[in-house]
């Protein structure tokens, strides 16, 4: 276990922190958006930056999934760089889409590690410790950033917390993480299955939806949403879009969803091409029915097919990784369905 060490400056004993995640930056509007995607995610970085600087926050949390793609244009990135200087200190990891073929070894390739070079973010990595210090309160920071196998292999490996060494300990995980599991042929990883972690605060993001902060046994779990709405999904549409203000001191975790200004869903989201696409979506659910009627298996792990198929036919890890990550993709759009 790598260990870091931060001492903040302060007169009093509580550590102030936002936590955002998803915000998919990318040059492309995406096909369900009527606005300048770009701008509006910018935007409401900035907003995050205000409210972090009104707050008194001593850092900012990131969940990962900074840019929709590694590999987003010198253009695109300069203008996320110009937005995040301006911000004290963000601590995070990264997510699917920030890195190729899931493969976290590769972070040096991509643009978000090349931010992580020029002191724009701390990224976390698996198996590192930060230790935070203000005045005699100290936080554990760790976290898990998406790799090839998450919510598939260990899962309590990668998010679970068995040693705490502070007052309060903070984890974070880009993982398919829910209070329960919603779909039985997608691959989530419930609360319920992670409960014994020693993390007081265990934040995700990956699922889009989010979900507002639950206790159990006395330890938080919480996922404040995507910042920004890529599906015009009708649940999309209605959700508001914010972060989550996070105060710690000794004895407590408070916790707060502080909305974001934003337009009107139905005002930047278009639903044409779905609407237009109804009876498509109706034969493909007809397909899939007859599938399950002919099939005599009850459930399907489609991650779990994909190791196998390549085991046997001896496929290059770069391969599998490809069709992995296409695939955490898909089951990330099915779960905001």
């Amino acid at each position: 276990m790598e260990y870091n060490n931060l001492t903040l400056n302060g007169n009093d004993s509580i550590i102030r922190t936002l936590f955002f995640t998803d915000t998919h930056i990318s040059g492309r509007n995406p096909r369900s958006r009527k606005d300048n995607f770009l701008d509006t995610v910018l935007d409401k970085i900035n907003q995050i930056n205000d409210i972090a600087k009104s707050k008194n926050c001593d850092f900012v949390l990131f969940g990962g999934d900074l840019f929709d793609n590694p590999s987003v244009s010198n253009a695109v990135a300069g203008r996320t760089a110009r937005t995040l200087r301006n911000f004290n200190k963000i601590i995070g990891i990264a997510g699917n889409h920030d890195l190729f073929g899931n493969n976290i070894d590769n972070i040096k390739s991509t643009q978000l590690g090349l931010f992580e070079k020029a002191g724009l973010i701390d990224l976390l990595y698996k198996g590192e410790k930060i230790i935070i210090t203000k005045n005699d309160l100290t936080l554990q920071l760790t976290g898990t950033p998406s790799h090839f196998g998450i919510d598939h292999d260990d899962i309590k490996e990668d998010y679970v917390i068995y040693n705490k060494e502070a007052d309060k300990a903070i984890h974070i995980i880009h993982g398919m993480l829910m209070e329960k599991q919603l779909n039985p042929h997608m691959s989530v990883v419930t609360i319920d299955q992670v409960k014994e972690t020693k993390a007081d605060l265990t934040l995700t993001g990956h699922y889009h939806a989010g979900f507002e902060p639950i206790e159990v046994d006395n330890k938080y779990f919480a996922n404040p949403g995507s910042l920004s709405r890529v599906s015009s999904d009708k649940s999309e549409i209605k959700r508001k879009v914010g972060v989550l203000y996070i105060e710690i001191s000794k004895n407590n975790i408070n916790l707060e969803f502080i909305p974001l200004e934003q337009q009107k869903g139905e005002d930047v989201l278009d639903r044409s091409h779905i609407e237009g696409s109804q009876y498509k979506e109706i034969q493909i659910e007809e397909f899939m029915r007859e599938i399950k009627v002919a099939s005599t298996i009850e459930s399907m792990d489609i991650t779990n097919i994909v190791k196998k198929i390549a085991n046997n036919k001896e496929l290059e890890k770069e391969v599998v990784d490809y069709a992995l990550t296409k695939l955490s993709i898909a089951e990330e759009s099915l779960s905001s369905e």
